[in-house]
C-alpha cells in the first residue's frame, strides 16, 4: 500500500477512531456577510439585533480586506451635521 492509498482511505491517522477535521470556514464567510467597512472612518462595523433592539458594533483594529464598503451610521450622522448644521442630531459615538 502506498502513502497516497493510505491517505485516500484515511489509514494515515494516528488512532483508528480519529477523524479528519473538515475546514469549511463557516464563521469567516458569515463575518464577511455581516461586517461592513466604512471608507470614511476606516472602521469595520456591524448591525446587531437583540430583542428587537438595534445596536451598532464598531471594530477599529480589524482587517478590512474583502468586506463590503458602506458608510457607518456614525459617519452618516457626522456628514449630515456637516452639511446641514442640524443641532438636533447628535453623534452616537
Amino acid at each position: 500500500m502506498s502513502i497516497l492509498d493510505a491517505v485516500a482511505r484515511g489509514a494515515d491517522l494516528k488512532h483508528f477512531n480519529e477523524k479528519k477535521e473538515v475546514k469549511n470556514n463557516f464563521d469567516a464567510r458569515k463575518a464577511d456577510q455581516d461586517l461592513k467597512a466604512c471608507p470614511v472612518c476606516k472602521a469595520v462595523w456591524e448591525i446587531m439585533v437583540f430583542n428587537k433592539t438595534i445596536d451598532y458594533k464598531y471594530y477599529h483594529n480589524f482587517p478590512r480586506y474583502g468586506k463590503e464598503k458602506a458608510v457607518c451610521p456614525s459617519c452618516t450622522i457626522r456628514i449630515r451635521n456637516k452639511y446641514y448644521h442640524n443641532a438636533e442630531v447628535q453623534d452616537p459615538a
